[in-house]
């Protein structure tokens, strides 16, 4: 069968009719075989499907894919990095889940990476500021990271949220790492243990069962998290709206 003549090949095609039946015009004509590398087509083709994509996407929120795109570039610019995107990972470090018997798994949307530097870039596209420091989950990313950068003295975490005005960093040594995972392990070991030991703190706002969550409501309440805002008796169905 002749090759289709499209808008791609029309050129090609009116140039030279053989290049649309080569098996047949050129005796004992091979095609290529594929080899897995990437050639000009096929960058072409994935340029053509981001561009559809962001099509779909209003003019102020492409101005903050630029913000991204421009933070990207300025950073990864800069040195000759190894780039893993939507990398799924084992985080190894932790304790087998006895549910599951193996260990946590976890995907970190960008990691750029040398034998001597590391970054953690996690986007966000909530209008509700994430603070990108001491932030306990860029911690676990890269804690699950660091060993691709072994000559690294920390790494840099990163918190790409435009819609929040909110672009920032921090550089986390590897002392301050190792701390963390400590501090990380030990509650894993806890919770696979049976701990059900209330904490409640700025981290409750996604938590169904805080009576205050941006997120769907469980019932009952966190006991822990009624006593600590309402001391004085309470009424829990108000609370929930019922």
């Amino acid at each position: 069968m002749p090759e289709r003549f499209s808008a791609s090949n029309a050129a090609k095609h009116m140039a030279c009719h053989a290049s649309a039946n080569l098996e047949l015009a050129i005796p004992n004509y091979e095609p290529p075989v594929e080899d897995g590398v990437i050639r000009a087509s096929d960058v072409g083709t994935a340029a053509h499907e981001v561009f559809e994509k962001l099509m779909g996407y209003t003019p102020s929120e492409l101005r903050h894919w630029i913000t991204i795109l421009e933070y990207i570039e300025k950073l990864r610019s800069t040195r000759r990095f190894k780039v893993l995107t939507e990398q799924q990972v084992e985080a190894t470090w932790l304790p087998v889940d006895p549910k599951t018997g193996k260990h946590p798994t976890t995907t970190v949307d960008l990691v750029l990476y040398t034998q001597d530097e590391l970054h953690v870039i996690d986007l966000k596209w909530g209008k509700i500021k994430v603070e990108v420091f001491d932030n306990d989950q860029l911690f676990y990313y890269a804690t699950c990271f660091v060993h691709l950068a072994p000559k690294a003295k920390g790494v840099t975490n990163h918190i790409l949220q435009p819609r929040a005005d909110n672009m920032d960093h921090q550089y986390v040594t590897n002392t301050e790492l190792k701390a963390w995972q400590a501090k990380a392990i030990a509650t894993a070991h806890a919770i696979n243990g049976g701990s059900l030991a209330f904490g409640p703190s700025d981290h409750c706002k996604f938590c169904p069962a805080y009576p205050h969550s941006r997120g769907q409501k469980g019932a009952p309440l966190c006991p822990a998290a009624m006593k600590l805002l309402y001391p004085a008796p309470f009424d829990e169905d108000e609370i929930l709206g019922i």
